[in-house]
């Protein structure tokens, strides 16, 4: 049952598969697999997932060995690689379920062989740190293995990765330098085949490429770039309802903390919606850029504090007086997520998977 008192999320499972299939076709003959962590960037791991399986997904991402169970009940017969390694004791679970861990250290992948070779060869990614020191293969760890070719006994190398730390700014020197690491580290490695691009990456060009590609912002609507052109379809669009709304007269306060007062008469509207919802209290008052929301083609700026189930937005310029019920676009087609995003000093990709469980959702 849904209530006019809960703001509304809802999720265009179309402009998603639109966007993957662009991605696809961007990815220049390599192999497109897809990003779906954390529940799908927040949007619902389920439906995400069946809706690009059925736009022709086959593998998929997820960092954590939980979202990977949940995924296998979904998609039996999908290619599912794990980011966030081999925990210790799981390499049963994993080859019974057919996960692929991605190995980050040289104890991962003896515990991986000694499994395979104690029961039949499964696939498993090698997993490279190319300068981001986040998860992976050292340089060091890249080269024991490459003098030690019987630690590859026993097991398949389906996939050698990496991930590039500055993509969202192709024009950073990073770039090059984490491509050059990881041509250095394939070099030295079995023959397999390589992925290095994420959303950001996949927008580098070919030579970023290699044999497949790992959107996930991307496919949700988010910029991986500050290139326009890069620009995808919205997948997400969050409106919240006006709960009641408010004349102001100048030296009225608003809000925790009176940290807006009015300077002239206003009107103001009281939406449903709040941090509880997982729009932070930094797109308050304490935002370096004041947050602005739609309203029938009127732009609505957020003023004072956020609270936990509402927010205030000015309504003073609305040619027509808004009313209790009318929804306001938080997100969406007619107000960028990047672009409220940035203006709550946050990213897209947060500002996604912040997203709570009270909305009324909906998908199409």
């Amino acid at each position: 049952m849904t209530y006019s008192d809960s703001a509304e999320l809802h999720i265009n499972l179309a402009a998603l598969q639109d966007n993957y299939a662009r991605l696809a076709r961007e990815a220049s003959g390599a192999q497109c697999a897809a990003v779906v962590k954390a529940d799908g960037y927040g949007l619902g791991l389920e439906k995400v997932s069946t809706a690009l399986h059925e736009r022709g997904c086959t593998v998929f991402f997820v960092a954590q060995t939980g979202e990977a169970m949940a995924l296998r009940t979904l998609l039996p017969d999908a290619v599912i690689y794990v980011l966030n390694g081999l925990p210790d004791g799981a390499a049963a679970d994993f080859a019974a379920h057919h996960l692929r861990p991605c190995l980050i250290s040289l104890e991962q992948v003896a515990q991986w062989q000694a499994h395979c070779q104690r029961t039949s060869s499964h696939p498993a990614c090698l997993f490279v740190d190319t300068g981001f020191n986040r998860l992976g293969l050292s340089e060091m760890d890249v080269a024991d293995l490459a003098g030690s070719p019987a630690l590859f006994d026993g097991w398949e190398l389906s996939l050698i990765a990496s991930h590039l730390a500055c993509a969202d700014t192709p024009e950073h020197p990073m770039n090059a330098a984490q491509l050059e690491r990881f041509r250095y580290a394939l070099a030295q490695l079995p023959d397999a085949p390589a992925s290095l691009a994420n959303s950001g990456g996949l927008m580098l060009g070919e030579a970023y490429h290699f044999d497949m590609v790992r959107p996930g912002i991307m496919l949700y609507g988010g910029a991986a770039t500050a290139r326009a052109e890069d620009a995808l379809a919205p997948v997400v669009t969050l409106r919240a309802p006006i709960l009641q709304t408010r004349a102001l007269s100048a030296g009225d306060a608003v809000g925790y903390g009176a940290s807006f007062t009015a300077s002239h008469e206003m009107h103001i509207g009281i939406l449903s919606l709040g941090y509880g919802d997982g729009l932070g209290r930094h797109f308050g008052n304490l935002s370096p850029a004041k947050a602005r929301f739609m309203l029938n083609g009127h732009v609505v700026p957020l003023i004072g504090r956020i609270s936990m189930d509402s927010l205030a937005i000015d309504l003073t310029a609305c040619s027509i007086a808004p009313k209790v019920g009318d929804l306001v676009e938080i997100f969406g087609p007619n107000n960028q997520l990047d672009d409220v995003a940035t203006q709550g000093n946050t990213i897209a990709y947060e500002l996604l998977t912040s997203l709570g469980t009270r909305y009324n959702r909906s998908y199409s």
